[in-house]
Formats: C-alpha cells, structure tokens, sequence
C-alpha cells in the first residue's frame, strides 16, 4: 500500500509517543534493583548518589549538542540515534561486570534521553502544529508512564529472570520506538519535511540572538527549571523531610512520595492542552506558584496538622514542566525554532534543576534542620513571579528576538 501524507504523519505521531515511551525508563530501572544489583556490583550508598546526579546533568549537556545533531541527521534521524544509543546503553548496563561499565553505560543512556527531550517539541511542532497541546498531553503522559513502569515491572523481572536481563529488557521500547521513524525518513525527506541541514532552510531568528533576550524563552526557562527542581527535590529528599518533620515512619513516607507522582500523571493530561488555550498559560502560573508556596509553607508551619495535603499541593506545583513543554511549540513559529528554544530551556533548566536538590541538601547538612532549605524553596517558587505577567502576552519568542536585534 503506497504511503500518503496522511499515513506518514500517523507513523511520525506512533514515533513520538513511543520515543517519549522508552526516555525515561532508564531514570526509573536501577535505584529499586539497588539491593539485588548490590550483591553483583558494588553499589549502595556513594556509588548510587553519584548515578542519582547523572540524568540532569546528562539531559543539559545533551541540549547543548542537540540542535546541532538535528541539522546534521535531520530531526527524524535524531530520533533514530536516540533509539540507537538507548538500545545500546540498555543492553551494556544489562551486562555490565563493574560499576565503571555501568556508569558510562548510565551516562550513555541519560545522553540518549537528553536529546529526546529536545527533539520531541519540535518534532509535535512540525507534525502536529494544530494539536501541539493534545500530543504534548500525549507525549508527556507516556513520559510519566515510563518513569513509573520500571519501579513495578522491573522488581518482577528481577525476581523472575535476574536483575541483569531487567535492565536489558528496556531496550525492547527503543527497538519498536526506531521502527517508525526508519519508514518516514525517506518520505519525510522527499516531501522536505526533514532537511539534510537546518541552516539551508529559511532564515532563523532563534540563531540571530541568544535566547536570554527573549522574555518569552527565558519565562519557560525558568518555570522548566524552577519544576524541575521541585520534583527532583522531592524525589530525592521528601520522604526524609517527612519523617524529620512530620514523624512518619519509613513506610508511610514511602506512601507520600507514591502520591506525590501519582497526582502528576494526571496533570500530564490536563495541563498541556490547557496552556496552549489564550489567557491560561499565566494562570497556571499563578497556580503552581500559590500551590507551591502554600505546601512548602504547610510543611514548615504545620507538618502536623495536614501532612498529605501538603504533599498533594507540592505534586501540583511542578505542574510548569508539562507547560513549558506546551508553549515551546506553542510560542514558536516554526519546528526549527522549536527546535532551538527546546535545546536552551533544556540546557539551563536541568542544570538549575540538579543544583536545586545539592543546594537543598547542602543547607540541610549545615544546619541540621529543613527550615533554611525549605526558605530555599520558597524563594526558588517565588521566581516563576515574573513569568505570569510575560507568559500571558502570548508573544512569540521569533518576534522577540527580532526586535531584540541591534
């Protein structure tokens, strides 16, 4: 059956969710096989921590590179390396006989990911201009669902198969992921779709000037980075939080930290479509600023009095991840400006997001106490003030930055 416009968007689409499928499943597979992995490789404690950081830190250097693999591979091409690497990680970490093996292995697969996160907002802006929000639902929802599946399937293959083939089992999504984007290459390249290089294309503006001078793209900068570092934060030092402040026992911390990212899966549905809508993207600003200062104030305050209701809050506040998302294809002309504003709110905003949790830590070993940190994260959700009035301009960051010229 000959391949049409129509059919070659429909496999691009399948690309993206399952791209989006298989990037973060390698975030999720280690830490809960510590124990088992332990007895192999050395690893709990330090060794762990250190492979903790990687994933950031790899989604900014991965940003950094990114536009640039595009223009050389077309952005189809660049998912296709993503599956690639991540089929390769996948199995190397499976087989790795030492910690040095998998931790280049981890760095590898987190680089992988790292340029998925960038090229899927251009890849919805070019495929799917008039529905970025629904697919930016879409895609984030199979994110969410990929960060999650490897803390429950992954225990089982463990325990059924051993640790090492959990771990190798991943690659699997990433070998259906490429599948898609091997048929509409050639296609996408007939029609012009993908271009062997970006820069032979239209004039871009994003290239004329940085990104900083555009209060559009520094706005989503910093409501990806301030989320980022919420989440992060959370994942790593809620549940200790929890017991110091609020007296809960392992088990029930553990129970806290399962709602907070429960409640975040539904939000990956909701907001993105929402943010698009005009006159919403400052309003869910505003929300996630008043939810986010109203649970870490809670849990200073009162750690007692409404300990869940503070948490259910806080999952609430990184809800700007799923908007920025939204509006880098929203607020951009075009999949190669999408493209270039994905690559810098990527950049910066996963650094801010791994120094969030150092500095929060950091505060606590010198104090002894959460009150100093949890200030810190009153103050970092204070930021994003600035982005309710700017982001409810609904101006684009091309239009910004040509103005911005001298």
């Amino acid at each position: 059956m000959p391949m049409t416009p129509r059919s070659v968007v429909v496999f691009a689409l399948t690309g993206i969710i399952l791209t989006a499928l298989g990037i973060r499943t390698g975030v999720a597979a280690l830490s809960p096989l510590a124990t088992t992995i332990e007895l192999d490789v050395p690893l709990v404690g330090l060794p762990l921590g250190a492979l903790g950081m990687i994933p950031p830190l790899a989604f900014s250097l991965a940003a950094a590179f990114s536009p640039w693999l595009a223009r050389k591979v077309s952005i189809e091409g660049a998912a296709v390396v993503v599956a690639g690497l991540a089929i390769i990680a996948h199995l190397w970490r499976g087989f790795s006989p030492n910690y040095a093996s998998l931790f280049v292995a981890t760095v590898v697969l987190m680089l992988s990911a790292g340029v998925g996160n960038v090229i899927l907002p251009a890849l919805v802006k070019l495929y799917a201009p008039r529905a970025v929000g629904a697919m930016t639902a879409a895609y984030a929802t199979a994110m969410a669902i990929s960060a999650t599946a490897p803390a429950i399937a992954g225990v089982w293959m463990a325990d059924a198969f051993g640790w090492r083939l959990s771990l190798a089992t991943w690659a699997m999504i990433s070998v259906v992921g490429a599948i898609p984007w091997l048929i509409v290459i050639p296609f996408a390249k007939r029609r012009g779709i993908a271009e062997a290089e970006l820069n032979a294309t239209l004039p871009i503006p994003l290239t004329a000037v940085s990104l900083s001078r555009s209060p559009t793209a520094l706005s989503i900068m910093v409501i990806f980075g301030v989320s980022g570092a919420t989440a992060y934060t959370a994942f790593s030092l809620l549940p200790l939080m929890l017991a110091d402040l609020g007296g809960l026992g392992r088990e029930e911390a553990a129970l806290a930290l399962g709602l907070f990212a429960i409640v975040g899966l539904p939000l990956s549905l909701l907001i993105p479509p929402l943010a698009v809508k005009p006159g919403r993207a400052g309003i869910l600003v505003g929300i996630a600023i008043l939810t986010g200062l109203v649970g870490w104030s809670g849990l200073l305050f009162f750690p007692e009095a409404w300990l869940y209701g503070w948490v259910i809050l806080l999952s609430i506040a990184p809800m700007t991840f799923h908007m920025s998302l939204s509006l880098i294809g929203q607020r951009t002309k075009n999949h190669f400006s999408a493209l270039q504003l994905s690559g810098y709110v990527n950049r910066a905003g996963y650094l801010f997001a791994a120094i969030g949790p150092f500095l929060v830590g950091l505060c606590y070993q010198l104090t002894g106490g959460w009150e100093i940190s949890i200030v810190a994260l009153l103050i970092l959700t204070l930021l994003q003030i600035p982005a309710m009035g700017i982001l409810h301009r609904e101006r684009l960051v091309d239009n910004e930055l040509r103005e911005a010229r001298p």
